[in-house]
């Protein structure tokens, strides 16, 4: 049977896979009469590597005018007493903050449901802003599909174009008994949630699972890479992980680092190259540390002399901080390194392309 396709979008009307570029991207390409600008997502459970890949791609949409600039997105996490344990809850407080204060990422939020009953739907819902009228629902999706990497990658789901304007009244309505995953009263009145240390949720987030398992088996290969200068006589200073600190005053977030990649420690085809000369970036990769949850990183800079987070240049400045106890955005030197017994990090790859990143 041949789906029925939407004939404004193009859409099929019932999607069994291939969910990414439907319901993610396709409304909000700048090809359309109205592309849509927000979208909010209604979800029984939800992943931090899905937040982050998803961040990732409207940003290099809205880079290439493929996607309409100026993208937001606003999430309900329903099966709150199922799902949110309180590294879960700190996990996504944290990606959120990286995406949000990174100028180039769409806003996103993410709301908890903390009152009535818990919500197991998954809604998605596009809307643009009219001059006249305000919000404006457009094209609005349920079914079985969570927010989450499993839920689009892994197993069977299916998803069917709704009313989008009694989908978008369904979200509003259930705004009232939601609680930003910001908001100060988050820890009293979710208190019997996230502090709920059973292992058995429905969904969890498995980074530091994952981060075990993984540990476990034998990497392909593994590759220490020095924090310091080429010469190794000091780390910089506007460089490497203190380039968020600038003598000159320039006001940037400074935590902002990278990994410096010298000559030295380079290793031909370690990490994922350009197949293109002409690609902007380097592709991107995913890494697992033990302790801050899972995110993105390529190279970068010209010669590829540098490893990046893709999420926020600030992952791996506020990470390597807290390891070594320096207050945030503190300019990080050798000798302090050196008292935390380490001037380099460590990456093992693995068969998969995933890699996991000590310190």
């Amino acid at each position: 049977m041949i789906p029925k396709i939407d004939d404004i979008t193009g859409i099929p009307t019932l999607i069994t896979s291939d969910f990414d570029e439907p319901i993610l991207y396709t409304p909000a390409r700048t090809e359309f009469s109205h592309p849509c600008s927000s979208l909010k997502i209604i979800t029984a459970f939800t992943d931090c590597d899905r937040i982050s890949t998803h961040m990732i791609k409207l940003s290099e949409g809205m880079k290439n005018s493929r996607l309409i600039k100026g993208l937001s997105v606003k999430i309900i996490l329903g099966m709150t007493k199922s799902s949110l344990s309180q590294k879960k809850h700190e996990d996504i407080c944290r990606m959120i903050r990286f995406l949000n204060t990174s100028k180039e990422m769409p806003k996103i939020s993410c709301r908890y449901i903390c009152q009535g009953s818990e919500v197991h739907s998954k809604v998605y819902i596009w809307t643009y802003l009219d001059e006249h009228v305000g919000v404006m629902p457009y094209i609005a999706f349920c079914g079985s599909l969570n927010y989450t990497m499993n839920a689009f990658y892994t197993r069977r789901e299916s998803v069917s174009m709704c009313n989008s304007l009694e989908a978008y009244c369904y979200y509003k309505n259930l705004l009232p008994d939601t609680i930003d995953c910001f908001d100060p009263s988050v820890s009293e009145k979710l208190k019997n949630v996230i502090n709920n240390t059973a292992e058995n949720f429905v969904e969890p987030d498995n980074s530091e699972k994952d981060y075990l398992v993984y540990d476990k088996e034998t990497p392909i290969d593994t590759l220490n890479v020095s924090l310091l200068r080429a010469d190794g006589s000091d780390t910089g200073y506007g460089s490497g992980i203190n380039w968020g600190i600038r003598k000159n005053g320039t006001k940037r977030d400074q935590n902002q680092a990278y990994i410096p990649y010298n000559h030295k420690d380079k290793k031909a085809g370690f990490f994922p190259d350009r197949e293109n000369p002409n690609d902007e970036n380097c592709p991107m990769f995913k890494v697992i540390t033990k302790d801050f949850g899972s995110f993105h990183m390529r190279m970068a800079q010209q010669g590829n002399k540098a490893l990046h987070s893709v999420e926020s240049n600030a992952i791996l400045g506020e990470w390597i901080r807290k390891r070594i106890g320096a207050p945030a955005g503190g300019y990080v030197t050798k000798q302090m390194l050196e008292l935390y017994g380490k001037t380099y990090v460590t990456f093992r790859k693995y068969e998969d392309g995933t890699y996991l990143l000590d310190f």
